[in-house]
């Protein structure tokens, strides 16, 4: 568009010219205004124009909550959240968001579907949980509720024994060390399993009662037990004399006896024999 300027000396004619030539060329055929364009100066189709222009270029972003309107001169902050998520901007016209390196979930976390769901080397499937190492490790006190059940194959300890607490009630089923017999019961397997074991159970009970294992060192008698007994596990004065039986005590046992006393029934000595032993 060239300039156009009328100058002091020149003819009305000129004028017109010029003037015709600047309506023609410089501002165009007003008959080829888009008909969407209602303002009938330049400068007001102007100022439509940019008006449009303008509220084109403005938009709105909305959480479903809350909204805010974004015109040309503003820009667009992608944030995240600490210990949560990371945005990223890159080309073209991407915003990329991702979980940081340590997340932090301020409140439930619940992950759906039927899948194995896996954090590190313990894997949680359906109601099993498992690990990709040898052991699963619980760092902390395990607590079950009332009525729950605790179901294990093997019970062990690397203290060297497994401790029981206050309640350690068998109701029902077993407390052994491998394989089980039918009966409620304490079953040792012994150092080698098989299907020996040696199994200690008990008697329907009808009241309380109490078995106390002495603080010693021995072996239990039992009726099965032969040639355990010794002279000094029975105390002096303690075999009474109904229970020896006739002719119990013969040559061999007086042997070596140099006195002996014969009592009455009332304890009192009636008789006193001294000899010289065998």
């Amino acid at each position: 568009m060239a300039a156009r300027q009328i100058t002091a000396t020149q003819t009305l004619e000129e004028f017109r010219t010029e003037f015709n030539a600047l309506s023609a060329t410089d501002f165009g055929d007003i008959a080829t205004l888009n008909a969407g364009i209602s303002a009938t100066s330049v400068i007001g189709a102007v100022n439509e124009l940019y008006s449009s222009i303008a509220g084109s270029l403005a938009f709105t972003i909305s959480d479903g909550s809350n909204t805010q309107s974004v015109s040309n001169t503003q820009t667009i902050t992608f944030a995240g959240t600490a210990n949560q998520l990371t945005p990223t901007v890159s080309a073209t016209d991407t915003v990329t968001y991702a979980l940081t390196s340590d997340v932090t979930i301020a409140g439930n976390f619940t992950a759906s579907g039927t899948g194995t769901h896996t954090l590190g080397q313990i894997s949680f499937a359906s109601s099993t949980i498992a690990s990709s190492g040898a052991t699963v490790t619980v760092d902390d006190n395990l607590s079950l509720s009332a009525g729950k059940t605790l179901t294990a194959d093997n019970i062990s300890s690397s203290l060297g024994y497994v401790d029981f607490g206050a309640k350690h009630v068998v109701t029902s089923g077993y407390l052994y060390s491998s394989a089980a017999p039918g009966s409620p019961a304490i079953v040792f397997e012994g150092n080698t399993q098989n299907d020996f074991e040696t199994i200690i159970t008990a008697v329907e009970p009808t009241a309380d009662r109490t078995i106390t294992v002495p603080n010693e060192t021995g072996t239990l008698v039992t009726t099965g037990s032969s040639a355990v007994v010794t002279g000094t596990m029975i105390g002096a004065d303690t075999v009474a004399e109904a229970n020896m039986a006739n002719d119990a005590i013969g040559q061999d046992q007086l042997k070596s006896v140099v006195t002996l006393q014969i009592l009455n029934s009332g304890g009192t000595v009636v008789k006193t024999l001294f000899g010289a032993g065998a």
